[in-house]
């Protein structure tokens, strides 16, 4: 486990910065600026799949938590169950909710596509030991 830790530490680091962003941001009302947070995810890795990874699962992170805070003190899967209503049928705001969460993932994974790709440009690839 300490190996792991050891040679992922930019990796981890770079997950929980995505994922501090993307709380942040939420804050603002325009939600496609999350692929800023993700972004900084991928500045941290200098392989691409590890700068998809971390933004996609920053990002989800930081919404989901945001979502944890909305449900339990504003009461907003009653606005994505009666949302869901209108469009699919009673009792699908868990399905609101998922599709919401992909869409923050989809954004965070191009965002840490731009972040490491930006990382490779400047300071060139790393090969991976399994390459």
């Amino acid at each position: 486990m300490k190996n792991f830790l050891l040679n992922n530490k930019w990796f981890l680091i770079s997950v929980v910065v995505g994922a501090i962003a993307a709380f942040i941001l939420c804050y603002i009302p325009f939600w496609y600026l999350v692929i800023i947070a993700g972004i900084l995810a991928g500045l941290f890795n200098r392989t691409m799949k590890k700068g998809i990874i971390s933004g996609l699962i920053g990002v989800t992170i930081g919404w989901l938590i945001y979502m944890i805070i909305g449900i339990v003190l504003n009461n907003t899967y009653l606005l994505l169950d009666q949302f869901s209503a209108l469009i699919i049928g009673d009792g699908f705001g868990w399905l609101m909710l998922l599709l919401i969460l992909l869409i923050g993932a989809l954004f965070g994974a191009l965002g840490g596509a731009i972040g490491s790709g930006i990382m490779i440009l400047i300071k060139g690839y790393e090969k991976s030991p399994r390459e």
